[in-house]
């Protein structure tokens, strides 16, 4: 157990987690058929590509910002009227409504990306940690990118099985029959979080917002990545809620200058690699650099989030030095 304060700099997770009877992802129907999202998996020395069942990082992505939209308003953190609304365009509906109420956002005639992207920044934290793009009317684009990066949920080959089961949609007349398809096995999953662009000004190299409310929007994103795992709010939950029985893994944590180590568990030694990257990069740029927070179960992982988010302080270049 980590007892000191990190800095954090950078966050991955790696893991292996086991889904029992999912529909969470879906690519649209054949006839009566719904037909779950595949992937071609392609292997080392394998000549022959894999085709397996998985969930898409767009809808990993979409349900942690769900659950990130909930703690905000939770625990009062600042958001735009869109993102209060969970609005897809967020800051852009804010744009919108203050245009049509005369009271725009921006002064009229502003150009200075610095200033309006900082005010986007302060104004709303799920546009700060989920990233924006906004075209003014007759303006400019607005954009930053998001703070937490997920890979699509992919099965292990050989560990993943789909099948087809007959349904009936019962009414007043006959009732309609439809087929769903429905998986269960292992799933490697990754995700990235750039911890030290929260609050973060690209375009003047500075932080629109405090210390203090770095810490919770670090807080809050780590609190909802816990919440995508607990509960993945996907497709067909209604009739098809997943059995979550497994999940391990390893978060990695930097408080320097370089990535956190990240190695899918689609290859069967990457809690070995990840251990030896963490050595190698300790030994390169100095001990404490990177942080292992393993897990072997749900349990623990929930267990290793909540420690990280007792320890990790948001990232302050000149402070980098003083981790030891």
């Amino acid at each position: 157990m980590i007892n000191q304060a990190l800095t954090v700099y950078s966050i991955s997770i790696s893991g292996l987690v086991s889904w029992q009877l999912q529909a969470l992802n879906n690519e649209g129907n054949e006839g009566n058929q719904s037909l779950t999202r595949r992937y071609y998996i392609v292997k080392k020395g394998d000549p022959e590509p894999k085709f397996v069942n998985g969930v898409s990082g767009d809808m990993l992505k979409h349900i942690q910002a769900e659950h990130l939209h909930r703690i905000t308003i939770e625990e009062g953190l600042t958001l735009s009227e869109g993102g209060k609304q969970f609005n897809p365009d967020r800051i852009g509906y804010d744009i919108e409504l203050a245009e049509k109420q005369k009271t725009f956002l921006f002064a009229e005639g502003e150009t200075d990306l610095t200033a309006k992207t900082a005010k986007v920044i302060q104004r709303c934290t799920i546009s700060d940690l989920e990233g924006f793009m906004v075209t003014e009317k007759k303006g400019q684009t607005l954009k930053r990118e998001s703070v937490i990066e997920f890979g699509a949920v992919v099965g292990l080959p050989d560990f993943v099985k789909t099948q087809s089961y007959f349904h009936a949609k019962y009414g007043i007349d006959n009732p309609t029959p439809y087929n769903v398809q429905i998986s269960s096995g292992l799933y490697a999953t990754v995700l990235n979080i750039e911890a030290f662009r929260i609050g973060y000004n690209p375009h003047d190299f500075k932080y629109a917002i405090a210390l203090d409310e770095r810490k919770k929007r670090l807080d809050a994103l780590l609190k909802s990545v816990m919440y995508t795992y607990l509960q993945p709010n996907g497709a067909k939950r209604n009739t098809n809620l997943p059995h979550p029985d497994d999940f391990e893994g390893i978060i990695t944590v930097t408080t320097r200058r370089c990535p956190a180590p990240m190695i899918s568990a689609l290859e069967s030694t990457y809690r070995d690699q990840i251990q030896s990257i963490a050595d190698t990069l300790n030994r390169l740029n100095g001990a404490g650099t990177v942080h292992l927070f393993p897990f072997n179960s749900m349990a623990e992982f929930a267990e290793q989030i909540a420690q990280l988010i007792t320890v990790a302080q948001p990232w302050e270049s000149n402070h980098a030095e003083a981790i030891e």
